[in-house]
């Protein structure tokens, strides 16, 4: 499914899309895991999501919400979402310190985290690494695989089940920091969490990332991309005439799959 407009109105039905998903994995689960993506264009996003979701956006899609969830303000009533039963992960990081400029969790933290009341054991961030990619790589997935285990529900297929992931897309077509050309990255089906080399990144270096197969695994999927320069990829994907770009390799099995784009 492709939904399209300015920024600011995919922005509203993205975080109303997310915001119902989010609610129904605590009521039927007790929680919610949510991955998180990096880059620039989720800020706005995330802004709305630590806000409260406006009840008109989520009335106008008829998507469900808890009617305790409710807040009545001066302008208009918004959701609130339940961020002590949310837990926060990341589908990608680059390798860079923690509070650098380009730190995809320090994007969140800014956009997002520094906003709202979660418990700091709610936040999972990738490790913030300048050397020993691979080890990094190994220690995230362990600590995914000790997350799921505690919860015990959260497996399918050997993989873990992710209520809600967040993805970004560049324009060649790269999701989380899965690139084009790169043939062993996109062809993984044993790890979790992998090392990247991406010299055509931006910025270009180290990264570590979740594999197609745990995007693939999760029960919802949602594309927020903006940008008019990829406005000719994103109906390519959609439409299935690249099929072999890395976005469009983000099929999930058993959950849904959704697309807003706006150009700005």
């Amino acid at each position: 499914m492709l939904n399209t407009g300015t920024e600011e109105k995919i922005a509203f039905a993205a975080a109303a899309h997310i915001a119902s998903n989010i609610f129904k994995s605590v009521k039927s689960r007790g929680f919610c895991s949510l991955v998180l993506a990096g880059g620039n264009s989720p800020r706005k996003l995330y802004r709305l999501l630590a806000k409260g979701v406006p009840l008109s956006s989520m009335q106008e899609q008829r998507l469900y919400f808890p009617g305790d969830a409710i807040v009545h303000s001066l302008d208009h009533p918004f959701v609130l979402l339940p961020w002590k039963s949310i837990m926060l992960f990341w589908g990608d990081e680059r390798c860079v310190p923690e509070n650098h400029a380009d730190s995809n969790y320090n994007m969140a933290y800014e956009s997002l985290i520094a906003a709202i009341d979660i418990p700091k054991q709610n936040i999972f961030p990738m490790p913030h690494v300048i050397e020993n990619y691979d080890t990094a790589a190994s220690r995230y997935e362990r600590k995914l695989k000790s997350f799921f285990e505690k919860h015990k529900q959260g497996f399918r297929n050997f993989f873990p089940v992710f209520d809600v992931v967040i993805l970004g897309m560049g324009p060649d077509g790269h999701t989380a920091s899965l690139f084009p050309g790169n043939r062993n990255v996109l062809k993984e089906s044993n790890r979790w969490v992998i090392p990247v080399h991406a010299p055509q990144g931006s910025p270009p270096g180290y990264r570590l990332t979740l594999t197609l197969p745990v995007i693939n695994n999760a029960n919802n999927v949602i594309f927020f991309v903006t940008g008019e320069n990829k406005e000719n990829v994103v109906y390519d994907i959609t439409s299935g005439r690249q099929p072999d770009l890395p976005a469009a390799m983000v099929k999930p099995e058993h959950g849904e799959l959704i697309w807003f784009y706006g150009k700005g």
